[in-house]
């Protein structure tokens, strides 16, 4: 059965009750942070157009651009999973422990902040070769070895 056919059938089987069609009303636009970015004359003859690319990114999401030439980390990390406030599960990672790594993220980049760097934090694939045996998954799973 082709993902057309799988998800017409779910949306016209009345598993889905939309009881507020207002969820599909999707803000596109909205007013950006005010403020400005110090730019140099060395910065802007010398640094690569990446950089300052992501510095306007950085201050798009939030990032004060008065702290945005801090030493710069990657956090790449395994989270699966979300967790409610209260740690039950809302959705499962595929290993136990997965979503905790998230508040491992979390409390990590928050250190960083307040040593005046700036934290990115990324999410990679972590399969569970257990789970996936003997089902399609292994196509996903046996890749990474």
């Amino acid at each position: 059965m082709s993902k057309e056919k799988v998800t017409k059938n779910f949306l016209d089987s009345g598993q889905l009750e939309i009881e507020d069609e207002s969820i599909f009303l999707i803000q596109t636009h909205s007013q950006g942070p005010s403020g400005k970015i110090e730019l140099s004359d060395e910065v802007l003859k010398h640094a690569p157009s990446g950089n300052l690319f992501g510095l306007s990114q950085n201050v798009g999401m939030g990032w004060s651009p008065k702290n945005f030439l801090g030493p710069q980390f990657l956090i790449l990390n395994s989270h699966g999973g979300v967790r409610s406030e209260d740690g039950s599960p809302i959705a499962l990672g595929y290993h136990t422990g997965h979503w905790e790594i998230g508040l491992l993220v979390k409390r990590a980049a928050e250190e960083m902040k307040k040593l005046g760097c700036i934290p990115f934090a990324a999410h990679i694939s972590d399969p569970c070769d257990g789970r996936s045996q003997g089902t399609t998954a292994m196509f996903d799973s046996l890749a990474y070895r």
